[in-house]
């Protein structure tokens, strides 16, 4: 691999700032318009002699197609060149960063970013543009929380060359089912990939999971997701049945677009409940009754049936449904009775009785979660199993501490008193390492970093501090490659080196004194004495919020961020969690403060800083 161009037309490149399956992205300037713009281009390395001019043709026309988009919540398309597309350079926090750090987002502000995604998905639909690639990494949220929709047309163009180069391209855990057994594609394959980003956003989980690549596909082809209410029974009732017709399996049965989708999941009116939850009934069904237990049953030996959705007209008009059987329903009982009797119609025998609605834990026991799963827990000391866990204790005050190999712990304390309900404790842990890929051009040359061998390339899963460090290539008869890399935890640092063959003559060669480096304005920089570091200028202090004062909740939450030129925190992470509630509050708060930026060699310049908050007794 060749290293970084210069320039691609007219824009000249200060760095490389994304690498995905089929194509790079690099911060490029544009001396023309006086402005920052991204640049994305195609991985050669991908193209054969055979397939690189037609899927070239294709990569040129599909471009200029999405940039004939024009939406606030689209991504803007400049300029498309040869091998290259020129796009609005976006400030902020993907998605999928922001889902990382934060697990899932409170209702309302899930909804509130999924309206304008809908509206956008919607109006590129409607210009005949089928994006293919809807997950929450090509969804950047904007410092000012909005978000934008990016890479259009591009996911097509992977997806194009897949066959023929041998690579599999995709997100599989967000493709709809007919996207993986490789049926016809089309915009409703996004509007199920639209509603797996909602089910994540709202609940915090993806709705298809599994240990490996295949174990997911399957399960996107076979295997109906769980009600998003398994996981937070506080959602509205109306929720699982309005997923279950979502995510469907044929794509004619899914809601007609995005927007519908969010306008069902917005809505509490009862017509509108009544509707999402008897959307999906079959045309006619026997009529259920209401048993003296509470339980609801299907008459034994009923030989008429009649239509659910009538009776859910006649609750919409007050009035109740009479049944050649004898028996009336009341609107107010259908409503309490739809969610369950939607899936018990489809599934259940005649005879059968509905499951019970599963019951929230139980006032001595609380559940620990943590991403990644598999973390140990300790309570009071105490090893009680591997996340997630339900954790049965008496009241009082206990310490909880998670933890596992590779990332930094978190642990908190809490106050459970009698006959309260201890809130769900998340914990998403921080890599305390830097992950390094190390790829050379021959294969085999030896890595150095600081001096000490780490292996032969490629290498893709060496770790090292974070900070910086030197990674020197080096392969017998070619001149050694020399990079400095900066890298803090979590993150993952490519290095990628195309070695130059010395001839017998020259000999070893001499290493070339580097020149003094002039940050330009917006660089990321190391922070060292040269650095003036960032000051805080405003923002209020992180709340104590009230559910986590209901129990005492106390901790420390340590947030990672890089703080830009503009003195605004961008790139936050949680590298030291109390739980998911403390660290929300933090984040939230944090995300709101300014900086007087960090400034070297008079230049005002990005740095990486951090903030810990602790709540302690008082």
């Amino acid at each position: 691999m060749s290293k970084s161009p210069r320039k691609f037309g007219r824009y000249v490149v200060e760095q490389e700032i994304g690498d995905g399956a089929m194509g790079r992205v690099y911060r490029c300037s544009d001396p023309l318009m006086k402005r920052l713009v991204a640049v994305k281009t195609v991985k050669q390395e991908y193209l054969t002699r055979e397939t690189a001019e037609d899927y070239l043709r294709r990569f040129r026309r599909e471009a200029q197609a999405a940039g004939g988009l024009s939406h606030p919540h689209i991504v803007g398309i400049y300029d498309v060149g040869e091998t290259y597309f020129v796009m609005e350079y976006l400030e902020g926090t993907t998605l999928h960063a922001l889902l990382a750090g934060r697990g899932k987002l409170p209702l309302d502000e899930a909804l509130g970013l999924l309206t304008p995604l809908a509206d956008a998905l919607d109006y590129a639909h409607r210009s005949s543009i089928v994006h293919r690639d809807i997950k929450p990494a090509n969804i950047m949220v904007l410092d000012d929380g909005r978000p934008k929709l990016m890479d259009f047309g591009v996911a097509r163009l992977e997806s194009s060359v897949a066959t023929a180069s041998g690579h599999f391209f995709g997100s599989p855990s967000y493709m709809a089912p007919e996207q993986v057994s490789g049926g016809e594609v089309t915009y409703r394959a996004d509007l199920f990939s639209f509603a797996i980003l909602a089910y994540e956003v709202i609940t915090g989980r993806r709705p298809f999971e599994g240990d490996s690549i295949t174990a997911v596909m399957y399960r996107v082809v076979n295997e109906d997701p769980p009600p998003p209410r398994q996981w937070d029974f506080d959602l509205p009732a109306s929720y699982d049945a309005i997923f279950r017709r979502a995510l469907s399996k044929a794509p004619a049965d899914r809601y007609p677009d995005a927007a519908s989708l969010v306008a069902a999941l917005q809505s509490k009116d009862i017509d509108s409940e009544l509707e999402a939850l008897t959307e999906l009934a079959p045309p006619e069904v026997p009529v259920p009754q209401v048993a003296s237990t509470g339980s609801v049953v299907m008459p034994p030996g009923a030989e008429e049936t009649a239509d659910l959705r009538d009776d859910a007209a006649a609750a919409r008009r007050g009035a109740g449904a009479r049944r050649k059987t004898g028996a009336w329903l009341a609107g107010a009982a259908l409503l309490a009775l739809a969610a369950a009797a939607s899936t018990y119609f489809r599934e259940a025998p005649v005879e059968a009785v509905a499951p019970p609605i599963p019951l929230r834990p139980g006032p001595a026991t609380f559940r620990v979660e943590a991403e990644p799963p598999g973390a140990r827990v300790w309570v009071d000391e105490a090893d009680v199993g591997q996340a997630p866990i339900a954790v049965p204790v008496a009241g009082g005050r206990h310490k909880v501490r998670v933890a596992v190999d590779g990332y930094a712990p978190a642990e908190l304390n809490l106050d459970i008193a009698a006959g309260t309900a201890p809130p769900p404790l998340r914990f998403v842990l921080e890599p305390v390492t830097v992950r390094l890929s190390v790829t050379s051009v021959p294969k085999g040359a030896t890595v150095r970093v600081d001096g000490k061998s780490i292996g032969v390339a490629p290498i893709t899963t060496a770790t090292v501090p974070p900070g910086s460090h030197e990674v020197r290539i080096e392969k017998r008869g070619y001149a050694p490659s020399i990079h400095r890399i900066e890298g803090a935890a979590g993150e993952v640092v490519a290095v990628r080196a195309r070695l130059t063959r010395l001839s017998a003559a020259q000999g070893p060669p001499r290493p070339a004194p580097s020149p003094e480096w002039i940050p330009y304005e917006g660089a990321l920089v190391a922070f060292d004495r040269s650095v003036s570091p960032p000051r805080k200028i405003s923002g209020n202090p992180p709340p104590y919020p009230d559910e986590a004062r209901r129990v005492n909740l106390l901790g420390t939450v340590k947030v990672a961020m890089i703080v830009n030129e503009r003195g605004e925190p961008t790139d936050l992470r949680v590298v030291e969690s109390a739980g998911e509630i403390l660290d929300r509050a933090v984040v939230n708060a944090v995300r709101k403060w300014r900086y007087e930026p960090a400034m070297k060699s008079g230049v005002k310049v990005r740095v990486r800083w951090s903030h810990t908050q602790g709540y302690v007794k008082q």
